[in-house]
């Protein structure tokens, strides 16, 4: 087995598997859902599922060791921030058996945690977001009074695993002081320091690299329509663009500071005013990865090539004005843009279902579907399906406990 694609589930994975196989890499795809899209992929030629990194981080590393060994893999590719802490954490051990496709622990440690990419941002002179740091609850108060409302509670690391299970954690905008210092001790709880920024009414743009020997071997930039949750977090309904020139500098800039090889994708908002941001670096492939390679940047095969050392081929254009759709992720962003009108960054209800249903009509391709493969998509479509059904479940299931605690002689 040539590759080993981590984390089944990510559209990333699957994006991976189709560009690999497709070039004649033999792969094997690993996961904890056995019914995750890449496992359905007609380029998987192995099916691996082990124990989720969330719950059992050093079950899990175990369990790619062994099929690591077992399939004799030259490349592991992992793509989700915990599978990566999980790794990382073991990686003298892990490099034994097989080659990470990643930066450097140094880089990958200074990528994920903000409080350190924003303190290198600063040293260059990167704009980032004005913002005070929030240690504890004691500080959130002054914190709210220096930046204003509305703001953007922000984590230090996007990825959070203490003594319980492991757990995505996401920046909110709040607009009130209520639901500053809610979001803020609620997020402090989970184990993560905290930054309180002002909050950016503009473009979101993002850049991703890839570097290694000292150079960039490819640039590839897009902006952001839509995204789940609304604030920031999965790009949804994207675009490419031309490279923006601000922040296509500052992104190699800070790529060069951290000394972060393999790729990355820095993310960008701009001010009133146009005037870019940065948000954040992910030292990994990025969900948003298939608007890139259906651009013609082929992100995972330079990245599986500089990690088993093979030739790299520098890209020099790629095709912009390509338009992408993650269905699921725009039906998310829909549900959270009609039961909060008032958020900053969602329209009115019927601007939201306007924009929504007028992307049918656009030419864009859909996240998953493509004709030569079309088991995952189906697969997606199924797991989507059992999970809105459960949702519907524990919605009835909830209901009915309320009215059944306010129909008794204590509710009332």
């Amino acid at each position: 087995m040539d590759a080993l694609i981590a984390d089944a589930g990510e559209r990333q994975a699957l994006v991976t598997a189709r560009q690999l196989g497709g070039a004649g890499v033999a792969i094997g795809v690993i996961g904890s859902d056995a019914d995750a899209p890449a496992f359905a992929s007609r380029w998987c030629r192995a099916r691996i599922v082990v124990p989720a990194f969330e719950t059992q981080p050093e079950a899990y590393v175990n369990a790619v060791l062994d099929a690591s060994a077992r399939f004799g893999a030259g490349v592991l590719i992992p793509v989700h921030d915990g599978s990566i802490e999980a790794l990382t954490l073991r990686r003298t051990r892990v490099e034994e058996v097989v080659t990470l496709a990643l930066g450097s622990n140094a880089a990958v440690a200074a990528a994920t945690d903000k409080s350190r990419t924003l303190a290198a941002a600063e040293e260059i002179g990167i704009r980032t977001p004005r913002g005070v740091s929030v240690r504890n609850s004691s500080d959130a108060a002054a914190a709210i009074g220096e930046v204003g409302l509305p703001a953007v509670v922000k984590p230090m690391h996007s990825w959070v695993q203490r003594t319980g299970p492991g757990q995505r954690v996401r920046a909110v905008v709040v607009d009130d002081r209520v639901a500053a210092l809610s979001a803020i001790d609620r997020m402090l709880a989970t184990g993560t320091t905290v930054a309180l920024q002002e909050w950016l009414p503009g473009d979101r743009e993002a850049v991703a690299l890839m570097y290694a020997h000292g150079r960039f071997w490819a640039r590839f930039a897009c902006r952001a329509e839509r995204t789940k949750p609304p604030l920031g977090g999965s790009f949804v309904v994207r675009e490419s663009i031309p490279l923006p020139s601000d922040v296509t500098m500052d992104a190699e800039r800070l790529v060069d500071r951290l000394g972060l090889e393999g790729c990355s994708f820095i993310e960008f908002r701009r001010d009133a005013k146009g005037q870019s941001a940065l948000m954040e670096i992910n030292p990994r492939l990025p969900s948003s990865l298939e608007l890139a390679v259906r651009a013609g940047v082929p992100l995972p095969l330079l990245l599986y090539e500089w990690a088993r050392g093979g030739p790299l081929r520098a890209i020099d254009g790629y095709r912009t004005g390509i338009r992408m759709r993650w269905l699921g992720g725009d039906l998310s962003w829909l549900r959270a843009a009609l039961a909060h009108p008032s958020h900053p960054d969602v329209p009115s209800r019927a601007g939201a279902l306007s924009a929504f249903l007028s992307e049918f009509s656009r030419r864009c391709a859909y996240d998953y579907v493509d004709w030569h493969d079309p088991r995952p998509a189906l697969s997606a479509s199924a797991g989507a399906a059992k999970r809105a059904i459960a949702l519907v479940g524990r919605t009835i299931q909830g209901s009915a406990a309320a009215r059944a605690r306010h129909s008794s002689p204590g509710g009332r």
